[in-house]
């Protein structure tokens, strides 16, 4: 299940459980996700480096226009 932590404060308001809160609370947590552990990084020439370097490919993630995607 995956709501963000937006509905999980509207689900709080709306009087669901302390254990249900908790249970959401842990499936929503940054940390457990699989791209947490990824060593992220800001510069696109160290990422070519480390890529190139590591034999490995290089993801790039591109946002473009308003940060909280829409306008």
């Amino acid at each position: 299940m995956r709501m963000s932590a937006a509905a999980v404060l509207l689900l709080a308001s709306a009087g669901i459980s302390d254990e249900e809160f908790a249970c959401l609370k842990t499936e929503l947590s940054v940390k457990a996700r699989p791209w947490a552990s990824i060593p992220w990084r800001v510069s696109l020439h160290e990422a070519r480096e480390a890529a190139a370097r590591e034999g490995k490919p290089l993801f790039v993630n591109v946002n473009t226009g308003n940060a909280l995607g829409f306008v």
